[in-house]
């Protein structure tokens, strides 16, 4: 298959560095139809965030407020991967601290660029199995009311707008695809 055109970034520069959250650069770029022109881009840290399923098939997430979007709804625990540390130990941490919870095994389920057009901001969803809780959560800004949610209700949570963020989304979605394959010789 032949690559699509590219667009070509000549130059980058820092309009507002909001770290560790975000960054916004101007680029001047010649898109992949020829024309030049400069264009925005914000700059996210990589997240990691868990869909911790039980034997139920039911996933934890924590119902809470976000006052950026004035929305209540599910999220599932997540958070920026610190400088230095590896997804998947950020994942655990994460869990732990919002929810109290440990997990068991923790895969990979989906790599992904929510709003590759603008925003850069990597999220790494983790399939969490085997959820114990090990103590109260230790993030008072992030901990919130926990619930129990079967990953046979997300499309259901997705129509009425009750999924909060992409992570959350595509890792329910995920879940509950991996979760409905039946159990096959290779993978007893």
């Amino acid at each position: 298959m032949i690559d699509p055109p590219r667009t070509v970034v000549h130059r980058e520069s820092t309009v507002y560095d909001g770290q560790p959250w975000l960054r916004v650069t101007r680029n001047e770029i010649t898109t992949a139809d020829g024309v030049n022109r400069s264009h925005h881009a914000i700059r996210l840290n990589t997240v990691a965030t868990v869909i911790a399923v039980d034997d139920h098939a039911r996933a934890l997430l924590m119902r809470r407020h976000r006052w950026i979007v004035d929305t209540i709804g599910l999220e599932s625990p997540g958070g920026i991967v610190e400088d230095g540390e590896d997804s998947l130990e950020c994942a655990r941490r994460e869990l732990l601290e919002e929810t109290g919870f440990e997990i068991g095994s923790l895969d990979l389920i989906a790599d992904l660029e929510p709003m590759p057009g603008l925003v850069q901001t990597r999220h790494l969803v983790f399939l969490g199995r085997d959820p114990r809780q090990a103590t109260e959560p230790t993030d008072g800004e992030e901990a919130s009311q926990l619930m129990w949610i079967p990953l046979s209700h997300t499309a259901e949570l997705l129509a009425r707008g009750e999924l909060l963020g992409t992570g959350t989304a595509v890792g329910m979605l995920t879940a509950a695809a991996i979760l409905a394959q039946p159990l096959t010789a290779d993978s007893e």
